[in-house]
């Protein structure tokens, strides 16, 4: 059975390239450039793995991938971001990690952080997005490339 992958990206053309990218390896995309119906979808779907855009108009990646990682019913999917982010920043997201907040809103000083298990930069290489993937998908912490 294919595995399926939710693909979170309000860019039309990088939608339709990953999800022809991943239609040609045998991978089931679901798709959608809608941060804010990301997390119903998700809970509908059940996907493999989530490849997430960070820079979104209506909801930022950063909290999508909050949200996943604190839904107990999605926190253990695994989260591939996929953002032309380092580009607009000049920082390199490839090893960064997000604080997760206090599920009872009462901060007992200890600080919870996760980070995505993989991350590819746009423009995007097939060849190294099916990589990720992949290890992603064997549960390996894929190793990032220069």
């Amino acid at each position: 059975m294919a595995k399926k992958i939710l693909v979170i990206d309000d860019e039309p053309d990088a939608l339709t390239f990953i999800e022809t990218v991943l239609l040609d390896n045998g991978f089931e995309p679901l798709t959608t450039t809608s941060a804010v119906e990301s997390l119903n979808i998700a809970k509908q779907k059940h996907p493999d793995l989530i490849l997430l855009d960070l820079i979104m108009p209506d909801k930022s990646g950063i909290t999508v991938f909050q949200e996943l990682k604190t839904e107990p019913v999605l926190k253990d999917i695994p989260v591939i971001v996929v953002s032309g982010v380092s580009q607009v920043t000049g920082a390199d997201f490839r090893d960064f990690s997000f604080k997760l907040p206090d599920p009872k809103g009462q901060s007992n000083g200890e600080v919870t952080y996760v980070r995505p298990e993989g991350f590819v930069e746009k423009p995007i290489d097939p060849s190294e997005l099916l990589r990720v993937i992949e290890e992603v998908l064997r549960g390996h912490t894929p190793t990032p490339q220069e």
